[in-house]
């Protein structure tokens, strides 16, 4: 759901790790999530189902697995399985998570008017979520930011997103550190918006980490228009440091220094973002191609281009420029 669900921000407390509440209640479904892992999410998914096809854990599993991608006839039966996890199991969060995961994918491959009408569905999936399971920290944080992303007439709400924040403040200080710096970065508070992201603490909390890279791209991103690019560097250093295993701070550390010219600096920076946790989320070798091709590295840039077309994660804007390029190439 990264359209509607991008995040901005959060911080770093320095209070014990926060426990998270699970996606799922298998630990082997939630491992496979939490590592991106789709393809054996949707195989462990099956295999369950073909023992008992009602199982609403099994259902909405397989379900998100067709979340890791956009395949327009894999997302429409996905769609149905999560309505039918509805459909069984109504006071299941997770179904309804499903549900709003697969229609939010959706938004990102259909046409504006369909995706304007797909929204407030979303929204209303994630809010039946967390009002049958209010520890469910991906169904706020989504929330959240589609109250903060999305014009009022489609149901937009700043004082929405705070009291989804203010909700959980002495309770899960950190979550809702992120969620005030999404309100803060709503709100053009840039300055606060990275202090309150710069001082989150994740811990153990996957969701949380995901949300707080996605929020250092975003904000980086606004810094690097502002063109201070000092001070990007420096929070994409600080993420790595606190993230040394994650894709995400290399690839943003390669993507400022494309944005400065230095494709050189960028390739090894790329490269080692390939080879770490998230990279299938990522566009590095769309970005990687560009590097090398900057380079004058024909043949490396080809073999990058290629590698990314042939993503089953290839983002569709991101499929079209790089097919541009490599067609460019000769």
């Amino acid at each position: 759901m990264r359209t509607l669900a991008l995040a901005f921000s959060t911080a770093l407390l320095l209070s014990a790790p926060q426990a998270r509440a699970a996606v799922f209640k298998d630990a082997q479904l939630e491992q496979m999530l939490e590592a991106e892992k789709f393809d054996a999410l949707a195989q462990a998914a099956q295999q369950r189902l073909s023992q008992a096809p009602k199982d609403a854990q099994a259902l909405a599993a397989k379900a998100i697995a067709a979340t890791g991608g956009y395949d327009g006839r894999a997302l429409d039966e996905a769609l149905g399985t999560a309505q039918q996890c509805v459909d069984l199991a109504p006071r299941e969060a997770v179904c309804h998570l499903a549900l709003a995961r697969v229609m939010g994918q959706q938004v990102l491959i259909t046409s504006k008017l369909k995706a304007i009408g797909l929204v407030p569905k979303v929204r209303a999936s994630l809010s039946t979520a967390l009002a049958l399971d209010p520890d469910l920290y991906e169904a706020r944080s989504k929330l959240a930011q589609i109250y903060l992303l999305i014009p009022e007439f489609l149901g937009g709400s700043v004082g929405k997103a705070r009291e989804l924040e203010s909700a959980i403040r002495s309770k899960k200080p950190e979550q809702a550190r992120l969620l005030n710096s999404l309100i803060l970065a709503r709100q053009e508070q840039w300055d606060e918006a990275e202090r309150e992201l710069m001082a989150v603490r994740v811990g153990e909390d996957a969701a949380l980490a995901e949300d707080v890279r996605n929020a250092y791209g975003e904000l980086g991103r606004h810094w690097i228009k502002s063109q201070q690019f000092d001070r990007v560097k420096r929070m994409y250093e600080q993420l790595l440091k606190d993230q040394p295993a994650q894709a995400a701070p290399y690839y943003y550390l390669g993507r400022l220094a494309q944005e400065l010219e230095r494709p050189a600096e960028a390739i090894p920076l790329l490269e080692k973002a390939r080879g770490l946790a998230g990279a299938g989320g990522l566009p590095i070798d769309h970005r990687l191609g560009d590097a090398y091709a900057a380079e004058g590295q024909v043949e490396a840039a080809k073999q990058a281009y290629q590698r990314y077309l042939a993503a089953k994660r290839a983002e569709p804007g991101h499929v079209k420029d790089a097919r541009k390029s490599l067609a460019a190439l000769g």
